[in-house]
């Protein structure tokens, strides 16, 4: 499986989720991203079309990033705390109108990004079918939360190269 991972705006883009999915998924695509450059958007959607990446993966702005993404490709996607609103700022990104599967992961202490907003948001704007998933954390994600939903979808994206040779 080609995994895309896309960090939060604050967060860097090594840590204990970038390594965990690059010693599970080799090809892990999983960028440093200035979400203050306009062009960066373009770029990491351009990497991901190349790559023919499964799954998007994405935390706060990344998650923004990874479901708007989705929406031109397709791609489902796991999101945690996602950017869908309350954003700082809106990073240059253009949304299409393709549906896909959205794995949304939402932290019930999150003071960062209101999750029950969130949920509002999804149900009122959202293209694709998002399944909402609670868990006890606030707004950064634990490694084993992470762990156990790139586990859980791993099982059921069917890979590009998978699909090719049906």
């Amino acid at each position: 499986m080609k995994i895309a991972f896309f960090h939060g705006l604050e967060s860097p883009a090594v840590s204990d989720k970038s390594e965990y999915l690059q010693g599970k998924f080799p090809d892990a695509y999983t960028p440093a991203i200035d979400y203050n450059n306009p062009s960066s958007f373009d770029e990491v959607l351009k990497q991901v079309k190349d790559r023919k990446i499964d799954l998007l993966v994405g935390s706060s702005m990344g998650g923004w990033f990874a479901y708007c993404i989705s929406t031109l490709t397709g791609i489902p996607t796991v999101l945690f705390n996602p950017g869908v609103q309350g954003r700082t700022f809106d990073p240059n990104v253009r949304i299409g109108s393709k549906a896909a599967k959205h794995q949304v992961v939402l932290g019930k202490r999150d003071e960062v990004l209101a999750p029950i907003k969130t949920v509002a948001w999804f149900k009122e704007n959202g293209i694709g079918t998002p399944k909402f998933n609670w868990e006890s954390n606030d707004h950064r994600t634990p490694l084993n939360i992470f762990q156990k939903y790139i586990s859980m979808n791993e099982k059921y994206v069917m890979t590009f190269e998978s699909f090719c040779n049906r």
